[in-house]
């Protein structure tokens, strides 16, 4: 089973007009993509030449497989980054958004390590009113990866 880890590491600061700046990125990881940041991205206003990005949520383990990583790819607007930078008008919700950060995360780990686990599909045929079912096992293969 892979040994998933993921650092996250923070950087506040504060910037003009009482905003306070976080700036959060994956800093080390291990048999999980760094890319956990899910964004979403809008069209461009008129004239603007560059689109509208904006952070959504750490990713769940279905965003993991189904979102790309760097930038989105037609039709889907989701994409996942490594990193995020965002503005908060208070320093107490700019915590609580790191302990959320935190605990997404291990969540997210714990999700994947369970899906590693279950390892069992089973395979239900409908014939008339009868119903049976068939157990096999199916084995995911990981790559480990470090920066």
């Amino acid at each position: 089973m892979p040994q998933r880890q993921l650092t996250l590491k923070t950087r506040i600061t504060i910037v003009e007009k009482g905003q306070h700046r976080l700036q959060a990125w994956i800093s080390a990881y291990q048999d999980i993509e760094p890319e956990v940041f899910v964004y979403q991205r809008f069209p461009s206003l008129p004239g603007e030449t560059d689109p509208d990005d904006h952070f959504v949520n750490i990713a769940s383990a279905a965003d993991m497989a189904e979102y790309p990583k760097t930038s989105p790819v037609d039709p889907v607007p989701f994409f996942r980054l490594s990193q995020v930078d965002l503005l908060y008008r208070s320093v107490d919700l700019l915590y609580k958004a790191v302990e959320l950060f935190q605990e997404d995360i291990r969540a997210l780990i714990l999700n994947l390590d369970k899906l590693d686990t279950m390892g069992t599909t089973r395979e239900y045929d409908f014939q008339g009113s009868s119903l049976s079912s068939s157990s096999s096992s199916s084995s995911s293969s990981s790559s480990s990866s470090s920066s």
